[in-house]
């Protein structure tokens, strides 16, 4: 299922691609290209589910190192790198989907805004335990500092709060001029009995 459900996604990307070649506004172009990456983070769960013995679960590690270079790639930001610091963590495939998006929606609008006139720099993103039962995924860079939407109304700040939600945790971005932006979600660890995640 999880082979069919990525050529289906595949499909969809496809279509978004070609609309978007033949959009002239930019901010109509850009939001289709947005929900392309967004489709294409949920692909490469799949296809990394699909190449497991237990399609139930997959290790986090491979998917957030896989899914940065993949966003670095297709962004084509050659000035910046991605540092990837993630233990080796089986998570469900539900689990596995809201953390991909989260950090689709992070990792995106970093590179949009932090490293403008082709600056140089280093985006990390790390998970790590955080308190009793609980963890925190970090995704930091060294750019300019920028304020993601404080009201919450763009789609990438409610997307943000949504993902992080979905996990029963807690979404936060913390930013500073010239000294960067921290997008941080604390959610409780899937590997701790009796912890509700919000995700069946």
């Amino acid at each position: 299922i999880h082979h069919r459900v990525k050529n289906n996604l595949q499909i969809v990307m496809s279509l978004l691609s070609i609309q978007a070649g033949q959009v002239k506004d930019p901010t109509a172009r850009d939001a289709l290209l947005q929900a392309q990456t967004r489709i294409n983070a949920l692909a490469l769960v799949h296809r990394i589910l699909n190449e497991l013995e237990d399609q139930s679960t997959l290790d986090l590690r491979q998917l957030l190192e896989e899914l940065c270079r993949q966003i670095g790639e297709g962004i084509g930001a050659e000035n910046v790198r991605v540092a990837v610091d993630v233990p080796s963590r089986v998570v469900s495939g539900s689990v596995a989907v809201a953390l991909a998006l989260f950090t689709v929606e992070a990792l995106t609008n970093i590179f949009k805004h932090a490293y403008p006139l082709q600056r140089r720099g280093v985006i990390r993103v790390k998970l790590a335990p955080e308190g009793a039962g609980k963890l925190k995924l970090s995704i930091a860079d060294d750019g300019i500092g920028f304020t993601m939407d404080e009201t919450g109304k763009s789609v990438g700040s409610r997307l943000i709060r949504t993902f992080g939600a979905q996990l029963g945790g807690v979404a936060s971005v913390h930013s500073e001029a010239g000294r960067g932006t921290v997008v941080e979600l604390v959610f409780p660890d899937p590997a701790m009995k009796g912890q509700a995640t919000g995700i069946e």
